[in-house]
């Protein structure tokens, strides 16, 4: 799969980071987990079937790694020496799309995950407002994501794939159990999860977005190393991302 990738995360190092919060967590996997080659047949093993919506349920059926008892998945880390700040600019010799003369107006965005397995399709802006979260998690997969409301996200098949939808996900939960980090089963890329802070969104990952449709990126930082604080004050904003604007 060759999708043009149009924009480079720029992280320059800064001031070093708080402590992270002691990482208690639980994996969901598929039954059995398997390895297979993309074709017009493969749909990989989920914690459940295919034709059940994604996260409706309290908990998703399967495995739970490491048995019935919650535990650390992985090394302690008492304190990061280094703090990564993202900024977004073009690719060289991109030159993004000229932005509708209405801002608030909606392009369809696609992407999906490394292997093609699973894709998406996205209601949203040209001009995206992105979030770099520094909580633990996050940190560790240098997720920049953007939100939107949940009924502006679907996924589809394309030419890039897309067959295994929804089912070919699989979930990681941890701390409050809130937020439902989604990641394909199959290559492990996170195209978008179900967000602590908006539970009624999409989080979608902007680094998994084809090229094409996005005019401008605005990166805001997020502190989710101090989550209850934040939210209740500057990251705020956020909440109202995934609220849909009604028509007037």
């Amino acid at each position: 799969m060759d999708v043009q990738c149009p924009w480079r995360l720029l992280s320059p190092p800064g001031r070093p980071a708080a402590p992270p919060p002691p990482l208690i967590g639980q994996v969901y996997l598929p039954t059995p987990l398997l390895v297979s080659s993309m074709n017009a047949n493969f749909m990989p093993p989920h914690w459940a079937p295919a034709d059940r919506p994604v996260v409706t349920s309290a908990a998703p059926e399967g495995v739970l790694a490491g048995g019935e008892h919650a535990a650390p998945l992985c090394s302690v880390r008492p304190s990061w020496e280094w703090e990564l700040r993202t900024s977004v600019v073009p690719s060289a010799g991109f030159s993004p799309p000229a932005p509708p003369a209405d801002p608030k107006a909606l392009v369809v965005h696609r992407g999906g995950c490394h292997c093609g397995a699973v894709r998406i399709e996205v209601d949203a802006p040209s001009h995206l407002v992105a979030y770099d979260c520094n909580c633990s998690d996050c940190r560790m997969r240098r997720n920049v994501h953007f939100v939107v409301p949940k009924e502006r996200l679907r996924f589809v098949r394309d030419e890039f794939g897309g067959e295994a939808g929804a089912a070919g996900l699989a979930e990681y939960r941890w701390g409050t159990g809130a937020a439902r980090h989604l990641f394909c089963a199959r290559c492990g890329i996170t195209p978008l999860y179900v967000p602590r802070s908006n539970p009624d969104g999409w989080a979608v990952t902007l680094q998994c977005i084809d090229g094409g449709t996005c005019a401008s990126v605005e990166v805001r930082h997020f502190d989710g190393l101090h989550w209850e604080e934040f939210i209740a004050g500057e990251g705020a904003s956020i909440r109202s991302f995934s609220v849909a604007e009604k028509e007037s």
